[in-house]
Order: structure tokens, then C-alpha cells, then sequence
């Protein structure tokens, strides 16, 4: 008798749907489901296209260029014993 009722509660749980909708980002579980063989195809085709993709070369920021309010806090002695003796006691 247990088991007719579990097998009508499977029955009646849908498919999970997510409700958070993000602007940006990978495609949806529905969009991968529903295209996931159209979008490897695309992906293979895209590729053997032989065209390269844009990538734009922007130059390196090293520490000492950086901004004071971006740059790490000085840690000070205290810290220091602190992190070398492993945490609190």
C-alpha cells in the first residue's frame, strides 16, 4: 500500500524550473535541454571555421602602480604573532 502512494507523489513532481532569471551569464537548464545538441554542433562548426577570436591586449598593472586605496593594508606586529603562532589559544 506504501508503494502506490510513492509511486503517485513521483507522478505528481515536476521537473525543477529555476525562478532566478540572471541578465547576463551562461544559457538556462531549459535552453541547454532544448538546444544542447544544436549548440555543440555550433561549437564545432565555429571552430573548424578557422577564424581566430578578438582578444584585445590591455596592460598590466603592477603593486606599486596601484592606487593607495587599492593597495593591502600594512600588517603590524601584532598580526604578525598572531598568524605565525597559528590563531587564537
Amino acid at each position: 500500500m506504501a508503494g502506490i502512494s510513492v509511486a503517485k507523489s513521483w507522478q505528481v513532481i515536476r521537473p525543477h524550473v529555476p525562478m532566478i532569471k540572471f541578465r547576463k551569464g551562461g544559457a538556462s537548464v531549459t535552453d541547454t535541454q532544448v538546444s544542447g545538441t544544436s549548440a555543440s554542433q555550433h561549437a564545432a562548426g565555429s571552430a573548424g571555421a578557422g577564424k581566430k577570436p578578438q582578444v584585445t591586449l590591455r596592460p598590466v598593472i603592477e603593486d606599486y602602480q596601484l592606487p593607495l586605496r587599492y593597495r593591502r593594508q600594512p600588517i603590524d606586529e601584532k598580526e604578525i604573532a598572531y598568524i605565525n603562532r597559528g590563531g587564537p589559544e
